[in-house]
């Protein structure tokens, strides 16, 4: 398989992976990934999970009108999502959406996802929280979506979930990911009376990172064709046919 990451068949694979690893990461069913066409006519988009083993992988191509190119199933109810967010956002090429538990939860106390960990040092500032506990279902909404998110790498629906954005389906991805568990750890962290980060804590941590990783980190990922470390984890183990889940089922 080509290296290009703009080939459609491993944009078909990463999607593939990427719903695997959000599905067992937030015990949810009902999400999706997308990414850009690499001719640039529209979204490639896969559902997590078909409802039934006799049903066929949800994976569908459609056009910047929600119209179908082709593939199995319709767009997602939710397509404004992808086409408003692209149409904001030229840097971002993929997107995922699930419905993470802890993510929610402070969702609901309005209380935002904060870099409080080394793995959350990838948003330096707060995610932003679009305040409607709606599906996103026309242009308006996703427009109004697009706006909450800005230029951050996710945003929370409140009482919904979670939508993240990156340059590859592999960032997309993991930044869904580590937002749920930075959920958690704030979670836990303000039964024990933590209310927010002092002063300095999140320069002082994201100087540090940046530090051990920068361009070492960069040409580490280029030789293992783009991906990130946790991305290659996960696909070798579904690739082994492990399963988890540290979601809500």
């Amino acid at each position: 398989m080509s290296h290009d990451s703009n080939s459609l068949a491993r944009i078909e694979e990463d999607l593939g992976i990427a719903c695997n690893i959000l599905e067992w990461e937030s015990g949810d069913i009902f999400g999706h990934v997308g990414m850009r066409l690499p001719d640039g006519s529209g979204v490639a988009c896969k559902a997590f999970r078909p409802a039934s083993i006799t049903e066929p992988d949800w994976r569908v191509h459609f056009d910047w009108d929600a119209k179908k190119i082709r593939g199995t199933g319709g767009p997602p109810m939710e397509w404004p999502m992808y086409t408003e967010i692209f149409a904001a956002r030229p840097d971002v090429q993929a997107i995922a959406h699930a419905h993470m538990p802890a993510c929610i939860a402070l969702s609901l106390v309005d209380v935002d996802i904060q870099p409080v960990h080394m793995q959350s040092a990838k948003f330096p500032k707060p995610i932003p929280t679009y305040p409607r506990p709606i599906h996103i279902k026309d242009r308006e909404e996703g427009q109004a979506l697009a706006q909450a998110l800005g230029g951050a790498k996710a945003v929370m629906i409140k009482g919904h979930g979670v939508v993240s954005v990156g340059r590859t389906i592999d960032e997309a991805c993991m930044n869904n990911m580590y937002m749920e568990r930075t959920a958690k750890i704030m979670g836990l962290a303000r039964t024990l009376g933590f209310q927010t980060t002092e002063p300095g804590f999140v320069e002082e941590m994201i100087g540090s990172r940046a530090a051990l990783t920068g361009a070492h980190n960069d040409e580490y990922r280029r030789s293992r064709g783009g991906y990130t470390n946790e991305w290659l984890y996960y696909k070798n183990r579904i690739a082994r046919g492990e399963r988890w889940t540290r979601g809500w089922s």
